[in-house]
């Protein structure tokens, strides 16, 4: 678990989205923007999970794959997806996700740890679960999204 900079208090917001047929959410606060279509410019020799930089207004900002991040299996996208512009620890980073959902207000009490059974990529970025009505919603943890994807992208430019 990170070092707890996200406060987990009732009626967090976090912005959802959908990787295959998973649910993951992560804190609204975190969330700068969310663009379509932005061109991708593929950067030699990167990590797998980094598709290469994009140019969000003069600023070249990493893109993940969050597919290829958290080891789930790329069945319908074609690399076009949505991208949720994330902003943390003074860096940038694009996520390139399925679908984006709704923004939902969740209290803490219905937190739980990760399952056991993730991906040992998806564990380094899971902070929780959140148990809804009618699916789960996994909580990622945007400093260590960032954080990572930065590191890779600065050692390609």
């Amino acid at each position: 678990m990170s070092e707890n900079h996200i406060s987990l208090s009732e009626g967090q917001d976090y912005t959802t989205f959908h990787i295959g047929e998973l649910f993951f959410g992560i804190p609204a606060i975190d969330v700068v923007e969310l663009s379509r279509n932005l061109d991708v410019t593929a950067v030699p020799k990167g990590p797998s999970f980094v598709s290469g930089l994009m140019n969000l207004r003069g600023q070249l900002v990493p893109a993940v794959d969050m597919h290829i991040r958290l080891g789930i299996e790329d069945s319908k996208s074609n690399g076009k997806g949505v991208s949720i512009i994330l902003s943390s620890s003074g860096a940038q980073v694009a996520l390139i996700v399925d679908a984006v959902g709704e923004i939902l207000s969740l209290n803490s009490n219905f937190f739980e740890p990760p399952p056991n059974k993730l991906t040992a990529l998806a564990k380094e970025v899971v902070l929780g679960v959140y148990k809804l009505p009618d699916r789960l919603l996994l909580i990622l943890d945007p400093v260590k999204i960032v954080e990572h994807s930065s590191l890779e992208a600065a050692a390609l430019t």
